[in-house]
C-alpha cells in the first residue's frame, strides 16, 4: 500500500513539473480527448476548458488522475507527452516506433523536436450508389517542439485526394469546399483534390501570460457542438493572447484576432488571378470559475469590415482592442461593423455529471436574433462516456447577415454551427474505450426552415498508436435528408479505414 501511495506521489510529481514546462496546445479531437476531459472536469480540477486548444503549461492538477484507470492513466496528456529513449535494438525500435512513441524524436534536453507521419487511407461503399468506390486518401506530416520552458511550435500539411459520399459532394459542388478542408481542384470524374496546412508558435515570457500566432482553429465551449465559435470551419490565420489571473487562476482572458476570408473575388488588380475578399474578427473571452461547480464565460466577438466596393478601408485599430464591452458599445448602430455577444456556463454535478449551456445574442441592426445550447455530460465511468446536447438558433441574421464582408462565415464555412441558423437540432453521443479498443456512437437529429435530416454515425477501432493517434477503425453513416416527408437524399456509407486523429473533422450537418 505504501508503495502504491508512493508511486502516486512520484507520479504526481512529474506530470505537474512536466505540465507546467512547456507551452504545447492539445490536439483539437474530441474522442481522444475524453480521458483529457474526464480530469480537467474533476471537482477539484481548476483548469479552464472553454477556450480550446488548452496549453499544456496551463493545466492544473489535482488528485482526480488517481481515480483513472490504469489505461486511462497511460493515455492522459499522450499527445504531447515526452516520449521515452528509444532501444538501440532495431526490432525493438521499430515496434516501440509504430505501438508506442513519435516517428522521430530529437531530444537535447532544451530543445525537444518530435516529426510524425499524418494520413487518412478511407474505402468504403454506399449502399445508395453501390456503382462508386468511396475513398480518402490523405498523406501528411507533423512537428512539434519545444525551445526550453517557455516556447514551443508545431506545423501540420494534409495533401488530399478524395471520393466522397452524395451529400458531401453536394456541399463541396455549392460552396467550393470541404468541411473543415478547404478550398478544392477536381479530381478524375468524380473526386477533389485539397490541401490544408496549419502552424502556431506558442510563447509565454511568464507563468500567467501566453502569447500565440498561428494559422488553425479555436473552439469556445463544453459541448460537441458551439454557437459561440467551432473548429469545423477551415483553418485562419490569427494571433492569440491568454492571460490567467486571481486566485488559484479563478480568471482566464482570451483575445483573439483573425483574418477570414470571403471565397468572393475582388475586381481584377496587378495580379493575374483576382485576390478574395478579406475580413478580419476579434473575440474577447473572459472564463470565470466562480466556485468547485460553476463556471461562467464571457463572450463577444466582432467582424470589421476591411474593404468595401471601393477597395481597402483604412486599418481600423480599434480590432486591436484588448477590453472586453467597448467593442459591442461602439458598434451598436454601426452599419459596416457587426457585433454579437453571448455566454457560456458549465455545472459541475455529483458523480461526474457536467450541465453545460451557452446563449448567444445578435441585436444587429436588421434584426434581433439568439440562439442557446443545453447539454449533459457523463464521466462516471472507467470506460464509458455519454453526452446529450440541444441547439437552436432562432433567426437567419447571425450567420446569414446582408453583406458577405460581415457574415460570421470563412471560406463559404459558418464559423459556428455548421447548419447556421433557424435550426434546431438534438445530438447524443456514447463513447465506450477499454485499453485500445473504442468505440462511439452517435446520433444527431435537427430541422432546418422545412427540411429534416437525421443522421447515426458508429464505428469501431482500435488505437496503434497513441502518441498521433494512429488507428484502424471500421464504421457506418446512415443520413436521411427529408422535405415535407419527401425523401430529398439518403446515405448508407461502411468504410474502413487507417488514419491519425489529430483534428476534429464534422461530416455530421
Amino acid at each position: 500500500m505504501l508503495k502504491k501511495g508512493v508511486t502516486y506521489i512520484i507520479f504526481y510529481f512529474l506530470l505537474v513539473t512536466f505540465s507546467y514546462a512547456q507551452q504545447q496546445n492539445l490536439p483539437l479531437t474530441r474522442e481522444f480527448n475524453l480521458t483529457n476531459q474526464k480530469v480537467f472536469n474533476g471537482f477539484n480540477n481548476g483548469t479552464h476548458t472553454a477556450f480550446q486548444p488548452i496549453i499544456q503549461s496551463f493545466i492544473q492538477e489535482d488528485t482526480s488522475i488517481f481515480s483513472l484507470s490504469k489505461s486511462e492513466k497511460d493515455y492522459y496528456l499522450i499527445n504531447i507527452s515526452k516520449s521515452t529513449k528509444k532501444p538501440s535494438n532495431f526490432l525493438k525500435w521499430l515496434y516501440r516506433t509504430a505501438f508506442y512513441e513519435n516517428f522521430a524524436v530529437v531530444d537535447t534536453g532544451n530543445f525537444y523536436l518530435t516529426v510524425d507521419p499524418l494520413l487518412n487511407a478511407e474505402y468504403g461503399k454506399d449502399k445508395e450508389d453501390a456503382s462508386t468506390t468511396l475513398y480518402q486518401n490523405t498523406r501528411g506530416i507533423i512537428i512539434r517542439g519545444n525551445v526550453g520552458e517557455k516556447f514551443s511550435f508545431q506545423s501540420s500539411f494534409y495533401e488530399n485526394q478524395a471520393v466522397l459520399p452524395s451529400y458531401m459532394s453536394d456541399f463541396v459542388n455549392e460552396r467550393g469546399v470541404v468541411p473543415g478542408q478547404g478550398r478544392v481542384k477536381r479530381f478524375k470524374e468524380n473526386g477533389f483534390d485539397f490541401a490544408a496546412a496549419s502552424a502556431n508558435i506558442s510563447y509565454t515570457p511568464v507563468s500567467f501570460l501566453n502569447l500565440q500566432l498561428g494559422n488553425g482553429k479555436n473552439f469556445i465551449g463544453d459541448g460537441y457542438r458551439s454557437i459561440l465559435l467551432s473548429d469545423q470551419s477551415f483553418n485562419y490565420p490569427y494571433f492569440k493572447t491568454i492571460a490567467q489571473f486571481g486566485k488559484k487562476d479563478q480568471f482566464q482572458y482570451v483575445f483573439l484576432n483573425a483574418q477570414l476570408t470571403n471565397l468572393i473575388r475582388r475586381e481584377a488588380g496587378s495580379t493575374s488571378e483576382a485576390l478574395f475578399q478579406r475580413k478580419s474578427m476579434s473575440i474577447h473571452y473572459l472564463n470565470w470559475i466562480a466556485t468547485k461547480w460553476l463556471s461562467v464565460g464571457f463572450f463577444e466577438n466582432t467582424l470589421w469590415q476591411t474593404e468595401d466596393t471601393t477597395g481597402t478601408k483604412p486599418f481600423q485599430f480599434q480590432q486591436l482592442n484588448p477590453i472586453f464591452g467597448v467593442d459591442v458599445l461602439t458598434n451598436i448602430s454601426d452599419e459596416a461593423h457587426h457585433s454579437t455577444i453571448g455566454m457560456n456556463t458549465k455545472i459541475k454535478l455529483p458523480f461526474q455529471f457536467i450541465l453545460y449551456n451557452q446563449f448567444i445574442y445578435d441585436g444587429n441592426q436588421y434584426e434581433r436574433t439568439k440562439g442557446y445550447q443545453l447539454g449533459i455530460k457523463y464521466f462516471g465511468l472507467n470506460y464509458a462516456s455519454f453526452q446529450l446536447e440541444y441547439n437552436v438558433m432562432d433567426n437567419p441574421y447571425n450567420t446569414t447577415f446582408n453583406s458577405e464582408l460581415q457574415q460570421f462565415h470563412h471560406y463559404n464555412e459558418y464559423l459556428s454551427h455548421p447548419l447556421g441558423d433557424n435550426f434546431k437540432e438534438v445530438i447524443g453521443i456514447i463513447n465506450l474505450k477499454y485499453k485500445r479498443v473504442f468505440s462511439q456512437l452517435k446520433m444527431n437529429y435537427a430541422t432546418i426552415v422545412n427540411t429534416e435530416i437525421t443522421n447515426y454515425q458508429v464505428h469501431l477501432g482500435y488505437l496503434i498508436n497513441p502518441k498521433n493517434n494512429m488507428s484502424f477503425v471500421v464504421g457506418l453513416t446512415n443520413r436521411n435528408e427529408k422535405m415535407n416527408q419527401v425523401k430529398l437524399n439518403s446515405t448508407n456509407y461502411f468504410y474502413v479505414g487507417l488514419r491519425t486523429a489529430l483534428r476534429n473533422l464534422y461530416s455530421d450537418f
